[in-house]
């Protein structure tokens, strides 16, 4: 009987330490939440790429909490809010996720952030609107800067740079749109220029034809598009372009990447934007980086590859500096109270979750790409 007991203790044992050797294997699974396809899949493409690399190099290096190997599933947004919601949904329950990593859209960042709020930690990537970091979700960052932060940046350049005396704006009716045009109001009411025409369209607009007439009829020195959809950018730069364009062209911050340039087939040529990136000039951590997607990929990154990177370094460095997978409350405070090495800088959280980036660089378009015009240092 003795002889019996103790086979059934040493079996329980070995059982146990089996369950907890394979419980410290178990990867930290994370949820990415990318538009792979719809009128977006071009920041999906970029965006996975960056993920993959980071998941890449954080396991090489022995992976987080003692040797977990961190592990990305995907699921679709396809460019909908309907869609973004259903992802997340999917991931925190059927897919185990650990943390959330979902934003390229405003809008549709808006509805996923309310699944997520006070359930699960989510880095938002992309998606600049500050009504995102306005709801004071304590379990939600913002990598990228927010709308204000560089329009802010973008609109005195323009105002104050390039001094056009009249500006006519479309944009999309979004989030997005609202706060860069509020943006837009405040700057340009202190200046010498003028906001001779706003113009704002639904997203299901294919033809822009009627819009661009009314806005060249009011003659401005800009015209000044504030949208996020690659192709329907490309598009609408076309239609600017066959009814001859402007002296003054420029898009919103944060939204040109070659997703847009390639297809619009030049009619972006000299637009002016912005954005928190640019390969031209890098060194440091900066150059590491681009190189090493660069060996990767054989294409240098953009601004969404190096933010959805970022995101997914972020969650690891804090799950680990805090010792945890799912106490939400310890990697959140972890996060705020610590500067986080990136390839762009020391980047640092503040109580709303956000992000600045060290610096902003305002550009154009050339080619297939984006030069540097100047750049600023973010304040």
């Amino acid at each position: 009987m003795k002889f019996h007991i103790k086979a059934a203790v040493t079996i329980f044992a070995s059982t146990l330490a089996m369950t907890t050797t394979a419980y410290a294997a178990e990867p930290v699974r994370i949820g990415m939440v990318l538009p792979l396809t719809g009128p977006t899949a071009g920041y999906g493409k970029d965006g996975k790429m960056g993920a993959d690399l980071a998941q890449e190099e954080i396991n090489a290096a022995g992976g987080i909490l003692g040797g977990r190997k961190i592990e990305l599933v995907y699921d679709d947004e396809r460019g909908t809010a309907q869609d973004g919601v259903a992802a997340v949904q999917k991931l925190m329950t059927q897919g185990r996720a650990k943390a959330i990593v979902a934003g390229m859209n405003s809008s549709i960042t808006l509805a996923e952030s309310a699944i997520t709020k006070n359930k699960i930690l989510h880095i938002n990537p992309g998606a600049q609107a500050d009504a995102i970091t306005d709801q004071g979700s304590p379990w939600l960052f913002q990598v990228n800067n927010t709308s204000t932060t560089n329009s802010t940046i973008f609109h005195n350049y323009l105002v104050g740079t390039m001094k056009p005396k009249t500006i006519a704006y479309m944009g999309e009716n979004t989030e997005f749109n609202k706060a860069v045009l509020q943006n837009l109001r405040t700057i340009v009411e202190a200046s010498n220029t003028k906001l001779v025409e706003v113009a704002n369209y639904d997203g299901s607009t294919t033809d822009f034809t009627s819009i661009i007439t009314r806005l060249k009829a009011a003659a401005p020195e800009m015209i000044y598009v504030v949208d996020a959809y690659p192709a329907r950018t490309a598009q609408i730069w076309k239609q600017i372009r066959q009814q001859g364009g402007f002296p003054m062209e420029a898009h919103a911050t944060g939204t040109v990447q070659a997703s847009a340039i390639v297809p619009a087939a030049g009619a972006m040529e000299g637009v002016v934007t912005g954005d928190i990136f640019i390969a031209e000039g890098a060194a440091g951590a900066m150059a590491i980086f681009i190189d090493r997607y660069k060996t990767k990929y054989g294409v240098e990154p953009n601004k969404v590859s190096l933010v959805t990177y970022e995101a997914v370094k972020l969650i690891a460095a804090a799950m680990n500096k805090a010792g945890t997978d799912n106490d939400y409350n310890k990697i959140s405070k972890v996060m705020r109270d610590n500067a986080w090495e990136t390839p762009r800088g020391k980047l640092s959280f503040d109580a709303k979750g956000r992000a600045k980036a060290p610096y902003f660089y305002i550009q154009s378009v050339k080619g297939n790409s984006l030069v540097l015009r100047e750049s600023f240092e973010v304040k």
